[in-house]
């Protein structure tokens, strides 16, 4: 079974649809990279699925706006840890924080798949887990979120496929620098996920 993954993009900062209709149009279930750029080519990505797109994308501005989310400077070394009493710390200096926050949401894109466009919504558990995976693989240290999941259970081959002609040459080359270019294949559910919590 195939599970095209039709990608599109880049949503963030000055890129957000505003008219309601197209609003309704992403904020679909899928999955989705959230990609920031730093000094000297350096990449940090995540890799995350969620019923509700563009809310998740506005929840995860929003978390850095409210410093719920790690703070970074500008080559991508953590400066400030979410957690009550850290976040009085950068609020009682906020005059220096705020322009490290500014930027962390400017250079902050997602590129995202629609399950409409490709694969069931049972499926979304599976691929998200695959990609953090391939991403793993593919990035080594530089992921935020790489963690087992655990992608349940499938009694048939599947192939993750990734299509580009909803992105431009250069979100193509970003998200291939995240998962890379070839299909993912799930033969059977991973070992290294069979006990995941």
């Amino acid at each position: 079974m195939d599970l095209n993954l039709c990608w599109r993009g880049p949503v963030g900062v000055g890129k957000f649809p505003t008219d309601p209709d197209a609003v309704d149009a992403f904020n679909q279930p899928g999955v989705y990279l959230r990609v920031k750029l730093y000094e000297n080519g350096r990449t940090i990505a995540y890799v995350g699925q969620s019923g509700q797109l563009m809310a998740r994308f506005d929840q995860h501005l929003t978390h850095l706006l409210s410093l719920h989310q790690p703070l970074r400077d500008a080559s991508g070394q953590v400066v400030g840890q979410p957690g009550i009493e850290n976040r009085f710390v950068a609020l009682n200096a906020i005059p220096s924080v705020a322009p490290l926050v500014i930027d962390e949401v400017l250079r902050t894109q997602f590129y995202f798949a629609l399950a409409a466009d490709g694969f069931d919504v049972d499926y979304l558990t599976l691929i998200e887990a695959m990609l953090k995976a391939r991403a793993e693989e593919v990035m080594h240290d530089q992921p935020e979120n790489i963690q087992a999941i655990n992608p349940g259970e499938f009694d048939h081959e599947i192939s993750i496929i990734s299509e580009f002609a909803d992105v431009d040459a250069v979100g193509r080359q970003l998200i291939e620098s995240v998962i890379g270019d070839a299909s993912i294949e799930v033969r059977s559910v991973p070992k290294s996920f069979a006990h995941a919590d």
